[in-house]
Parts: C-alpha cells; sequence; structure tokens
C-alpha cells in the first residue's frame, strides 16, 4: 500500500490498464488530494457512499478530497484510463479565476463531464505532454504540470458536457457512514472499536457493519486498519518519531505486532519503508 503521492510531489500520473472482469476488492481511499479520471476505453462501475454510477469512454471523472471508492465492472472488456492525482496549490488559483473556493467545491458543482470525439483527441494531446513530463520529472516539472492539468480541466468546461449522476443510497445512510469515517479519522490513536463508532453515529453494531461491507466492500476492521497504516506511513516520512513512538501513535498495542502488520500491508518494514522515501 504505497503513498498515493510520493514524498515532496504534489502531482502523480498514472496510465492504468484493468484486465476483463476486474473489480477492486476494497475501497481506495483520496486523503488530502484531489483526482482527474480520463477514460480511454471500456467502462468502470464506481461506487461511493453516497452514489453508484457508471464512468464511459470519453469521460472525465473529478474526485474531492476524504472520498473513498471502488470500482467494479459493467461487462467483459477489458479497460484503460489515466488517473492525475494533485494537491490544492496545483489548482488553487485556477479555482479562484473560476470562483470556487476549492477543488471540492468545483467537484460538487460538475463531478463528471462527457467530451465529443475531437475534444477527446485534444485531451489525449495534452495527457501525452503531461506523460513525457512526469516521465522526465526534475525541477522545473511541477510548474509546467500545473499550467498543463490547467490547460486540460478548462478544455472540459469548456467542450464538454456535464454528467448527471442518480444517487443510490439514502442520505441517512450517508451521515452515517461519513460520520464513522470521521470519528475513526479522528481517534486512530485509541484504534476505534465498531462498538464505539457505531455507538457515536447512534446506530447498531450490526447496521455499522453492514454499511462498511455493502458500500466500501470493506470491513470495519480492515478499514480501521488501513487508516492506521497510511497514518503511520505519514509519520515515518513526514516526523523524526521512532518507530515505537509511531505505533503508538497510530494505536498499535506494540512496535513488533506494528512492524508485522505494516510489512503485510507494504512488503516493508518501517525502516525501509522510511529509508526509500526519505528525500
Amino acid at each position: 500500500m504505497p503513498l498515493p503521492l510520493k514524498p515532496g510531489y504534489n502531482f502523480n500520473y498514472a496510465h492504468i490498464y484493468r484486465p476483463s472482469c476486474f473489480e477492486m476488492a476494497s475501497a481506495e481511499a483520496y486523503m488530502d488530494f484531489y483526482g482527474l479520471s480520463y477514460m480511454i476505453s471500456g467502462e468502470i462501475l464506481v461506487h461511493r457512499y453516497d452514489s453508484t454510477f457508471v464512468i464511459w469512454p470519453g469521460d472525465v471523472t473529478f474526485t474531492a478530497k476524504n472520498v473513498y471508492e471502488r470500482s467494479g465492472y459493467v461487462s467483459d472488456a477489458p479497460r484503460e484510463n489515466i488517473l492525475l492525482k494533485f494537491t490544492d496549490c496545483m489548482v488553487e488559483d485556477l479555482m479562484k479565476t473560476l470562483g470556487f473556493n476549492s477543488f471540492d467545491d468545483f467537484c460538487d458543482w460538475s463531478p463528471s463531464v462527457h467530451l465529443g470525439k475531437e475534444t477527446q483527441r485534444k485531451v489525449l494531446f495534452i495527457l501525452h505532454e503531461i506523460e513525457q513530463e512526469w516521465n522526465s520529472y526534475n525541477e522545473y516539472s511541477e510548474v509546467l504540470l500545473k499550467g498543463l492539468l490547467h490547460k486540460l480541466i478548462i478544455l472540459c468546461l469548456r467542450e464538454g458536457t456535464v454528467n448527471e449522476r442518480p444517487h443510490s443510497v439514502q442520505e441517512t445512510k450517508q451521515c452515517y457512514l461519513t460520520g464513522a469515517i470521521q470519528y475513526v479519522k479522528a481517534h486512530l490513536r485509541e484504534n476505534p472499536s465498531l462498538e464505539e463508532t457505531a455507538r457515536y453515529v447512534n446506530i447498531s453494531v450490526s447496521y455499522l457493519s453492514k454499511i462498511f461491507l455493502h458500500y466500501l466492500h470493506t470491513p470495519f476492521s480492515t478499514f480501521v486498519l488501513n487508516e492506521r497504516i497510511i497514518y503511520a506511513q505519514r509519520l515515518l516520512v513526514e516526523s523524526d518519531l521512532t518507530v515505537g513512538q509511531i505505533a503508538a501513535e497510530a494505536g498499535f498495542s506494540s512496535g513488533a505486532y506494528f512492524s508485522d502488520r505494516f510489512k503485510h500491508f507494504t512488503g516493508l518494514s518501517p525502516l525501509q519503508f522510511r529509508k526509500e522515501n526519505f528525500h
């Protein structure tokens, strides 16, 4: 489970190929960064806590912060898409120009757009430029990538057609899941239990467990462990705390258990992870 963005980077480019009938085993978290995905071929069925929708070829989808989503398949066709991830500093100037307080607000206004054939060719050209710059990354690349990202978003606004997403989850369930996620993230040090979290959002343990399984396709315990590992990754890269101190901060009962779980999820020991991500 690598960090979504490399330490010190505000941008990431990925060209993704998935085989027929691919489905994510659990939900992916967009933490303190945003996403922009362009669908080249195939279709994706996306599940979020507040909606379920299909992404078709020619769709550009915008993802806000703190979103948990998992994808499944619509047909048996393989699929291909390009995914950009970026932080606030890459889009805050553009958002001010467009009249939005943040990219989160922009995503609420326009969650996705569909592009015609001619615009798709223009988008692929910009994405090719982004890929070339990403593959030869240097001290000037972030400035250039920022400009290309702005050009891409503006092109989508000018020539794309906004897609409407039907909401498939009741508002009360959305509130329960949102509240549970917020509670877990605020209490990672205490390793929050399903019982404590259910009590906080004022629903039964079994009902909250079903919400996590149905909408995130992830057991509550796995979700909490994922969040603790992600938090530990950040502390390893961004702090000078010892492994033992980080284990305690992330809610692990011992350094040995923390190291075992961390290596199981990432393939590296905490010290190896810190060394490989040090810059």
